[in-house]
């Protein structure tokens, strides 16, 4: 049987096992269904490249335990590693996070983690493998060449799609950072002035109130602004957003924060001036 056909048919089966093993992960931990995973398909492919990876290296030395468990150890974390970091190159964002994790390295493994997809391996290698081998051997060709086909195109597709739904998130949060950078400016400006005013003229509470009048509008107008850019999500932003809670794809919290912080510093200071 030729590798290439066999090892496209042990991807398919593993990327598929992956991802149903991350939506019982979260579902035991968060008690509903999530869509794991970086595609919108029924597939985690970095389960089916790492099984491929860990029995390739590993299978002639599953009769050792313990060399069998060091080294799924050491492959399955060095391609979560690279994975993790070429994937936040690439699209400027960091999909899974271990920082809380002890002994983790920078977010992307931990020790905890590692050592489970240790134990994950050796189940595999050893039990379930073996089965999956020997049902890949007793497929008929013609049924195995078509699934291929099949998942091929489904697979391609998905991640044109998926690649293009990132580009438009990538922009949106351009957009996002670009109005709380507006914001950033306004607050600067708006301390400036209302200190200016409040040293030279303690007197003119007229003029002051009018700034203040004057930048809530223009905060009124920013908040709809950002609210508009903000609320208009499609299918797979929402979707990546619960599969990957801990990836930042906005900066709604930095914008409340700085709109918070500016209306303290302006009541602060037309409160100070009263006095």
């Amino acid at each position: 049987m030729p590798e290439l056909y066999s090892h496209m048919l042990y991807f398919m089966i593993y990327a598929f096992f992956g991802w149903c093993l991350e939506v019982v992960y979260q579902a035991l931990e968060h008690g509903k269904f999530i869509n794991r995973g970086f595609l919108n398909g029924p597939y985690c492919p970095i389960y089916g490249f790492g099984v491929i990876l860990v029995t390739g290296a590993l299978d002639p030395l599953k009769g050792n335990l313990l060399i069998l468990f060091a080294g799924s150890v050491i492959l399955t974390s060095a391609l979560e590693l690279v994975t993790g970091f070429v994937l936040e190159k690439i699209f400027r964002m960091h999909w899974w996070d271990y920082s809380n994790e002890r002994l983790n390295i920078g977010g992307y493994i931990c020790l905890k983690f590692s050592l489970l997809w240790g134990v994950a391996c050796i189940v595999t290698v050893r039990l379930i493998h073996p089965a999956v081998e020997s049902f890949v051997t007793s497929l008929p060709h013609f049924i195995g060449v078509t699934a291929i086909i099949i998942f091929s195109i489904g697979f391609t597709s998905d991640m044109i799609v998926t690649i293009a739904a990132i580009i438009h998130i990538k922009q949106r949060i351009t957009l996002l950072n670009d109005i709380s950078a507006e914001m950033r400016k306004i607050s600067d400006k708006t301390g400036e002035k209302i200190f200016d005013a409040v040293e030279n003229a303690k007197s003119r509470k007229d003029e002051l109130d009018e700034l203040s009048a004057a930048q809530r509008a223009k905060f009124n107008e920013l908040k709809a602004k950002y609210k508009s850019a903000y609320e208009k999500k499609g299918y797979y932003l929402k979707r990546i957003e619960k599969a990957f809670p801990k990836l930042h794809l906005d900066t709604d919290n930095s914008f409340r924060q700085q709109l918070s912080k500016l209306r303290d510093e302006v009541n602060s200071r037309i409160n100070k001036n009263k006095h």
